[in-house]
């Protein structure tokens, strides 16, 4: 969701500057990637408190309320066209269905190997997913990093040791969802991209979310007002630290240090979920997680190289 407009800024950017900025927005891509990966921790203490649609709704309700300061200090204008609309829409659906299956694999898998998994994982089904709907050209190392991207996920999950009938009743089915929701979300976003501020795309779909699943959760909507403090930092951990601050920080860095080198730094959002959660839940990673883990990583970097100039 984020690469478009990053593009477009790309070759607009003065090297002189891109370098005098560098080590501001170094510290800061750190700082939000580390919160990323704490998100998985976040959402795995919240995800048996409550119903996944209450929880998905507070999640985007918040995030939608959390974006209003930014879009008034930046005085966006709140209007979108037929087709823009039609864009955050349909995000807004994809969006959705990603939050409820991100909460069901948290509620019955491991924080940090879905950490590893879903972040390794998004980036290759996009690139699928781009080739097939916005018939982008296949090059060489695309293939490459399908490959290994595609080893991976098999060795995180250990496919070799389990049958497909305990894969589809454990939380890993709904992790292995996530990254085609979030691919669309994004294909989504880069169509809008041309015309429409990123932040305001957020704007849009988080609140049109939120209102997707006010029925579904309308019941029990009421029921947040009975948790403890520790529900409520998570959530807005959730909802405001990583869906508002970190994004905005890497919007940001992409705009002022180029999308190829802002987009490097995801890499350390898986390790961050894991080495998160086995501070702070006790999830002690396998070898398999690692290796797969790293194995994914490269993968996502193989295809994100920038071509030789």
């Amino acid at each position: 969701m984020q690469h478009t407009s990053a593009m477009q800024a790309e070759t607009k950017q003065p090297n002189s500057s891109r370098k005098s900025l560098a080590p501001l927005f170094t510290a800061l891509l750190i700082l939000a990637m580390v919160i990323w990966g704490g998100s998985w921790v976040s959402a795995k203490v919240v995800a048996g408190r409550l119903s996944p649609e209450v929880l998905s709704f507070w999640r985007f309700f918040l995030s939608f309320l959390s974006f209003i300061p930014l879009l008034l200090c930046l005085r966006t204008p709140l209007v979108l066209t037929k087709n823009e609309f039609g864009h955050c829409f349909m995000a807004a659906v994809f969006m959705a269905a990603y939050m409820f299956s991100f909460f069901k694999g948290l509620q019955r898998g491991y924080a940090g190997a879905g950490g590893v998994l879903v972040t390794s994982m998004i980036p290759l089904m996009t690139l699928l997913l781009s080739l097939i709907i916005l018939k982008r050209k296949l090059r060489r190392r695309d293939i490459s990093g399908l490959i290994l991207g595609l080893c991976g996920a098999s060795i995180i999950l250990k496919l070799w040791a389990v049958d497909y009938a305990l894969l589809l009743r454990s939380g890993n089915i709904f992790f292995l969802v996530c990254p085609v929701l979030w691919g669309m979300v994004t294909i989504s976003s880069q169509r809008a991209g041309s015309t429409l501020s990123p932040f305001l795309f957020s704007f849009a779909a988080y609140g049109i979310a939120s209102v997707l699943y006010l029925p579904l959760a309308l019941r029990e909507v009421g029921d947040v007002l009975h948790q403890d403090a520790v529900f409520w930092w998570n959530l807005f951990f959730l909802a405001v630290v990583s869906g508002s601050f970190a994004t905005t920080v890497y919007f940001i860095a992409a705009e002022k240090l180029g999308s190829y080198r802002t987009s490097s730094f995801v890499f350390l959002v898986p390790s961050s979920a894991m080495l998160l959660s086995w501070l702070f839940l006790a999830e002690t990673p396998d070898a398999g997680t690692i290796i797969g883990g790293t194995i994914a990583v490269s993968a996502v970097y193989v295809i994100n190289k920038p071509a030789p100039s």
